[in-house]
C-alpha cells in the first residue's frame, strides 16, 4: 500500500476539485490541512474532495475533513466529498459523518451574484459596487502638531464615544480621564462599534472595547479625525495575475480612480504582505522628549522591516488631494512631493478566512475581535528614505469600504 498522499487539483468553473490518492493518516492530515488553508487564502471557497483513490482514513484525517467543512461553511463557501472509496465510505458511516460530508454525493454551489462592475489594473482585479449616494461628515479634534513637543495637557483631553456609523483614528487611551490615561496615550483605531488602541506605557499589548448591551465604546483623545455616516462604495480586490502584492498608495489611488473621488475615508480589511509603520512607546504629554536622539529609539517603535506578512489587518484612513487647513495638519503626503495626502492606522490580527460577501464591515471586525487576539496597532507610513527606506505597506487581497466627504 502506498504510504504517501498524492494531491491533484482541477478547476471547473467556480468549483475546485481536489483528487486525493493514498493514505489520509496522521502523517498526511496536517499536510492536507495546510494545502486546503492555502487554497482558501487564495480565494477558493467551493471545494470538492474526490476520495476514490484514498486507501486509508484515520481519525486524524476525519478531524481535518470536519474542521475544513465547518470553516468553509462558516465563511459562505461549500465543502464536500465525492466518489468515496469503500474504505472511506465505511469509516465515515461508522462515525456518523458520511451524509454530512457528502451531502448525498451532490455539491450545490451557491449562485454568485454578478458584481455590477470590475476593473483589472496592473495585474489586480477590483470588483466594486455602489452602496449609497450619501456623504460622510468629517470632524477634527485637537492639535496634532503638539505631538512633536509632547505638549498635551488635561485641557486637550476629549472623550469621544463610537457607536453605529462613527469611525475614527488618532491618539487616545481607554480610561476615566486625563489623569488616569496620561501615561498610556497611544495610537487608536475606531472602526465602528469598537475601539482598538495600543497603550504607550511599555506593555506593548493592544487593548480594545466593543459595543455590548448598554456598554458603548469610548476613548479619551488628544487629537482625532472622526468620520460619521454611510459608506458609498464597497471594493473587493485580489490578484488577477501572478502579482505578489499591491502597495497602500497604489490601492488608494485605484480606489480614488474607481470611485471618482478626491476626498474619502476608507476602511480596509486585507491580508498584509508587510506593514511599514510606527507606534508610541512613551505618552506625548508634559514635555516628554519623544523625538530627540537618542531617546527616540526608546520612545517610538519603528518597524525595522516590513512586518506582519500573511496577517489580517483592519486599516482606517483619510485620503485627500490638495487638502485645506485644518485637515491638512492631520495628514501627510502619500509620497514626497505628492499633492495627495493620507493618515492611516491599522490593527493587526492572526490570519483567518472571512466571508467574502459579507456586506457589513462591522460584522467582520466584531467577529475578529471575538475570535482572535489583536497583535499590534500601527500608524502606517511611507518610509521614503534613500537607500535605507522600507517604502510603503503592501497587501495581497481584501475588501474596502469607501466614504466620500466634501
Amino acid at each position: 500500500m502506498d504510504n504517501n498522499l498524492d494531491i491533484q487539483k482541477e478547476i471547473s468553473g467556480n468549483e475546485l476539485r481536489i483528487i486525493l490518492k493514498g493514505r489520509l493518516d496522521a502523517s498526511w492530515a496536517g499536510h492536507l490541512d495546510d494545502y486546503l488553508n492555502s487554497l482558501i487564502r487564495e480565494g477558493s471557497y467551493h471545494i470538492i474532495l474526490n476520495m476514490a483513490g484514498v486507501q486509508y482514513l484515520s481519525s486524524a484525517g476525519i478531524r481535518i475533513l470536519f474542521s475544513q467543512y465547518k470553516k468553509i461553511r462558516k465563511i459562505g463557501g461549500s465543502f464536500a466529498l465525492e466518489e468515496l472509496s469503500g474504505t472511506v465510505s465505511e469509516v465515515l458511516e461508522m462515525v456518523g459523518m458520511r451524509t454530512l460530508l457528502t451531502k448525498g454525493e451532490q455539491v450545490t454551489v451557491p449562485v454568485e451574484i454578478p458584481e455590477p462592475s470590475f476593473l483589472v489594473i496592473n495585474g489586480y482585479r477590483f470588483d466594486y459596487e455602489v452602496l449609497s449616494d450619501k456623504t460622510m461628515t468629517l470632524s477634527l479634534n485637537g492639535n496634532p502638531g503638539l505631538i512633536s513637543t509632547s505638549g498635551y495637557s488635561a485641557a486637550d483631553n476629549q472623550k469621544i464615544r463610537f457607536t453605529g456609523n462613527k469611525y475614527g483614528i488618532g491618539i487616545g487611551a481607554i480610561g476615566d480621564g486625563f489623569v488616569e490615561c496620561k501615561s498610556r496615550y497611544g495610537e487608536f483605531i475606531a472602526p465602528g462599534d469598537s475601539i482598538i488602541y495600543k497603550p504607550s506605557d511599555g506593555s506593548k499589548i493592544p487593548d480594545y472595547i466593543v459595543k455590548s448591551g448598554k456598554l458603548e465604546p469610548e476613548i479619551n483623545t488628544l487629537y482625532s479625525i472622526i468620520a460619521e455616516g454611510a459608506f458609498s462604495n464597497r471594493i473587493n480586490f485580489e490578484p488577477a495575475e501572478n502579482c505578489p502584492s499591491i502597495s497602500l498608495d497604489g490601492l488608494i489611488s485605484r480606489f480614488a480612480e474607481i470611485c471618482g473621488q478626491k476626498h474619502f475615508v476608507f476602511l480596509l480589511i486585507a491580508e498584509s504582505d508587510g506593514l511599514v509603520g510606527v507606534s508610541l512607546n512613551t505618552s506625548p504629554v508634559e514635555g516628554n522628549k519623544l523625538f530627540e536622539f537618542p531617546d527616540i529609539r526608546e520612545n517610538v517603535n519603528f518597524t525595522t522591516e516590513p512586518a506582519y506578512s500573511k496577517m489580517l489587518t483592519v486599516s482606517l484612513g483619510v485620503y485627500s488631494v490638495d487638502p485645506e487647513e485644518p485637515l491638512k495638519a492631520f495628514l501627510r503626503p502619500v509620497s514626497p512631493g505628492s499633492s495627495a495626502c493620507i493618515h492611516t492606522h491599522a490593527a493587526v490580527f492572526p490570519y483567518q478566512a472571512l466571508h467574502k460577501r459579507e456586506p457589513s464591515a462591522g460584522t467582520l471586525i466584531l467577529h475578529l475581535l471575538e475570535s482572535s487576539i489583536v497583535q499590534d496597532v500601527l500608524h502606517l507610513i511611507n518610509d521614503s528614505r534613500e537607500i535605507t527606506g522600507m517604502g510603503n505597506s503592501t497587501f495581497k487581497r481584501g475588501v474596502a469600504w469607501i466614504g466620500k466627504f466634501n
